[in-house]
């Protein structure tokens, strides 16, 4: 089978952003059992360590011409479209969807993300499948113009996805939560593609790292620098009552809205760390609550592949089905932090929820399972009659 990625950006499973982990995790499966094709807003794609793309073009974010001219074509844009779409149209990106359907000739194409579903009339006739990430609506939705201008845009959101979603012949979400937000409002089927992560031949041992607790996330997705702050303020003054030597790190990058956490007693601001097995391998456990988003949540799903506790909320562990010891969920500031402390404390527990973490891992988050259910899902629409 011939499928081709499109995507917002290059997938890399070892991406600094949950989204382009997500994808390098799956196009790698996929990759091994397909023949795939790409394309992609943004930087070249990297082949890493799996088969090599069949098929692949990379175009710019935006077109040619700087200042004010871009600026004014986005603004007009922006008329119709909600500004992460508005910000993701390229017309030389349409133009190449079109030579990929005729040169690389795809029997399916996986459009990846909301923004990208504008792209979808220009597919034709390959079949469709579009994955939406966050619930039809990206976390990132933020105008800067006040209130009002977000309000806009997410109902510039509303109708995009009812207008652009129905040219898919079939539509997925990352969680049974999103798939029926999007039943609701699309008035169709919406089937669940399910969270995989690139899985290590070993785990780390929490139990023998010093009392150091970890935030992971991209501080350009809104939802990750209000979390940390929140932690910051909230959590880790409690935590440090019971714990005086307890840090929380903060790692990930774009973390600049962060930088000045890093003022405060106990916290260390890392940035991009490239070496995530070096990194679990410091720390007793993944602190990773969340207040806003939607989709699942990459951050936990990779600690716990590698065999690291973590302790969330209801809304940071979306899409995750484990269960304590491996991942422990409470939701006011005092559960949190009893949570992590009890972690802390207790090196026999990190160690037993360390393994409980890494065994459920291998058994739900396998890449290579979800590639062929996927693919299994493109052969059964490549089946049905034409929508």
């Amino acid at each position: 089978m011939r499928v081709l990625f499109v995507t917002p950006f290059a997938p890399n499973a070892r991406a600094g952003h949950g989204g382009g982990a997500y994808l390098g995790a799956i196009a790698a499966a996929m990759r091994a059992r397909a023949e795939c094709g790409l394309c992609c807003l943004g930087e070249e794609p990297g082949n890493g360590d799996a088969a090599p793309w069949a098929w692949h073009a990379s175009v710019p974010h935006r077109p040619r011409g700087g200042g004010l001219v871009a600026s004014l074509r986005r603004l007009w844009q922006w008329r119709r479209l909600p500004l992460v779409a508005a910000k993701a149209w390229n017309p030389t990106f349409a133009a190449t969807l079109r030579r990929a359907v005729l040169e690389f000739r795809p029997d399916v194409a996986l459009v990846e993300m909301a923004q990208m579903a504008q792209y979808l009339p220009h597919l034709r006739p390959t079949r469709t499948i579009l994955t939406d990430h966050e619930s039809g609506c990206p976390a990132n939705t933020r105008t800067g113009l006040g209130p009002l201008g977000d309000a806009r845009d997410r109902r510039l959101w509303n109708r995009y996805v009812r207008r652009e979603f129905a040219n898919a012949d079939l539509v997925q979400a990352l969680t049974p939560e999103d798939a029926a937000t999007l039943r609701q409002l699309l008035q169709r089927d919406v089937l669940v593609r399910p969270p995989a992560v690139v899985l290590p031949a070993s785990p780390v041992a929490p139990a023998l790292a010093p009392p150091n607790v970890l935030f992971l996330g991209d501080y350009h997705h809104a939802p990750n620098p209000e979390a940390a702050r929140r932690l910051v303020r909230d959590v880790l003054p409690l935590l440090q009552r019971s714990n005086p030597s307890a840090e929380l790190w903060l790692a990930g990058p774009n973390e600049a809205p962060i930088r000045a956490l890093a003022n405060q007693r106990g916290v260390r601001v890392l940035g991009f760390v490239d070496d995530l097995p070096r990194l679990f391998a410091q720390v007793r456990l993944l602190l990773a609550p969340l207040w806003s988003g939607t989709g699942f949540r990459v951050k936990a799903a990779t600690a716990l592949a590698h065999g690291l506790p973590v302790v969330t909320n209801e809304l940071g562990g979306r899409g995750l089905g484990a269960s304590p010891p491996a991942i422990h969920r409470g939701e006011t500031p005092a559960q949190l932090a009893m949570l992590t402390s009890q972690l802390l404390a207790d090196a026999s527990a990190a160690a037993a929820a360390g393994a409980a973490a890494f065994a459920w891992a291998r058994a739900n988050l396998a890449a290579d399972a979800i590639a062929e259910a996927q693919l299994t899902r493109a052969a059964n629409l490549l089946a049905a009659p034409a929508r």
